[in-house]
Parts: C-alpha cells; structure tokens; sequence
C-alpha cells in the first residue's frame, strides 16, 4: 500500500480542482465536468488520495426525487489533506519551472 503520492498530470490536474474550493463536497461527475478528465481517470486518483487520507468522503442523502437512482459519493480534502495538496502543487510547479528553465538554458534561446 503505498504511503505517499505519485504526482502525475491528472493528480496534479485533480488536486487543483479540489483546492480550488476545499471545503466544497467534490463528486467525480463534477470532477469531470471541471477537469475535462475521464470519469476512468479521476476515480483511481480519488481512491488513492482516500487511502493517503487526504480525502474526507461519504454518500449523498437521497432525496424524494432521486429515489431509485444510485447515491454520490462526495470527497473533500481533510485538513491534513489540504496542506499536503498545496505543498505537492507548489512542489509540482517548481519542479516543472525547473525544467522548463534548464531547456531553456539547453537551447540557448528565450
């Protein structure tokens, strides 16, 4: 089980969607309607930052005009969460400066 996070583009994609409003309840339809991400891309990320706990979650209450139909589930970055996310943002786009910084230099142009 791993204990820490793996940033990749649709993690980082992800994470900002949820800092962007972190006390919001976050269901991965809205996720994908915000993030133009597959459902099949968002929902192993969800799960994965549910296990590091950096994720609250839980069921919509139905209500009288939704019975029949399946319950959302809602995520929400927890406190802990909320920290570990704007440091790995902030990480993931220094390092990216980084290296876009070192072509740069590479290419000796702009």
């Amino acid at each position: 089980m791993p204990r820490e996070l793996v940033m990749t583009g649709v993690t980082e994609i992800i994470l900002g969607a949820l800092v962007a409003d972190p006390t919001a309840d976050h269901h991965g339809a809205a996720l994908h309607h915000n993030t133009g991400l597959p459902t099949g891309r968002i929902f192993p990320v969800l799960a994965r930052l549910e296990t590091l706990n950096w994720l609250d979650s839980g069921w919509d209450e139905p209500t009288s005009s939704e019975q029949g139909w399946p319950r959302r589930r809602w995520y929400r970055l927890s406190e802990q969460g909320l920290a570990m996310a704007r440091g790995a943002l902030a990480s993931a786009r220094s390092s990216s400066s980084m290296k876009v910084a070192r072509l740069r230099t590479a290419g000796g142009t702009t």
